[in-house]
């Protein structure tokens, strides 16, 4: 058996309970920006400008544009739910198929390398288009938007994890518990440290909780980034007994770890033993995010993992 074969079947070991490996966490797919044949191509701050100032966009359009801007990447489905109170679902794609028109965002054809078919077909990914991030950079040039170039370097495994964890994002909104959100937050006093993939802050009947958000993927070392910034943390908290975090509240942090399967989570509490760390950790099970955000969490003991309702992330309707 060569290297190849060995890591493809570590990358495809610990799927679902119905053994299969989820969507947006499998690490062999294919994905690339999918232009209109009308694209039209707008470059610059004044040309963008323009397509709002001769009303070829208006502030809904502005308004979707910034919640895509926030998001990163999202998928159309988790678009639609963002605006669910602003906007019918077929508006919103309307809105998209227009922002690929006039290179504000552009749309993800991604896909499993094997589905020669396309039996499975998820909900598109969109992301800023040049034009978009333009736009976003001049209404709003306190914020941060991703260069779209940057893609090039993240690719589409890049892709996959923004989706996933927007999912985690979407439903955290949904519930009205979100104080404030920041990707890529930067922690006070230790600039050189590595930054989580998201840190959220959110209300509980406790108090201010601070969610350091990091995504795994299974195409990457995932035991080894985990470890790493793991231990990294583990030292600036030990120094401070707390992890604080730039123009964001301070709350009582929670790691939370967001990982496709409870197969995987049983394997990375083996190998890491998070429940040996100074600060807490929960992990948040993609598979089983359909019973709902507040039942999707496991908390690492030293007799295992046990799933825990948190009933103050429950959706309230």
């Amino acid at each position: 058996m060569n290297e190849s074969t060995v890591l493809n079947e570590e990358q495809l070991s610990h799927g679902s309970l119905t053994g299969e490996v989820p969507f947006w966490d499998h690490p062999f797919v294919k994905g690339y920006m999918k232009r209109p044949t009308n694209y039209q191509f707008f470059t610059t701050v004044e040309q963008s400008l323009a397509l709002y100032k001769r009303q070829r966009i208006d502030d809904k359009d502005i308004m979707l544009l910034k919640v895509l801007g926030d998001a990163i990447c999202a998928n159309e489905d988790q678009l639609r739910r963002y605006l669910s109170s602003q906007m019918s679902r077929s508006e919103v794609s309307k809105r998209l198929d227009k922002f690929r028109q006039l290179s504000l965002a552009d749309r993800w054809h991604v896909r499993l390398k094997d589905d020669e078919h396309e039996d499975i077909k998820p909900p598109a990914p969109y992301t800023l288009g040049i034009a978009g991030n333009k736009l976003l950079k001049y209404f709003y040039p306190e914020e941060f938007y991703l260069d779209p170039n940057q893609w090039d370097k993240l690719g589409v495994y890049g892709i996959q994890r923004y989706v996933a964890v927007n999912e985690l994002r979407c439903s955290l909104m949904e519930s009205r518990v979100v104080k404030e959100w920041k990707f890529k937050a930067e922690i006070k006093g230790f600039s050189r440290a590595k930054r989580p993939f998201a840190v959220a802050n959110v209300h509980s009947p406790k108090g201010l909780l601070t969610f350091i958000v990091e995504r795994i993927h299974r195409g990457q070392d995932f035991l080894s980034y985990l470890k790493e910034r793991l231990n990294e943390w583990k030292v600036l908290f030990e120094k401070t007994n707390q992890l604080r975090f730039y123009e964001m509240e301070e709350g009582v942090p929670i790691v939370v770890l967001n990982v496709s399967t409870y197969s995987l989570a049983e394997h990375l509490q083996y190998e890491l033993m998070l429940d040996t760390f100074p600060f807490t950790i929960w992990l948040c099970v993609d598979e089983f995010m359909p019973e709902g955000i507040e039942r999707s969490f496991v908390i690492p003991r030293s007799d295992g993992l046990h799933r825990t309702a948190l009933n103050f992330l429950k959706k309230n309707d």
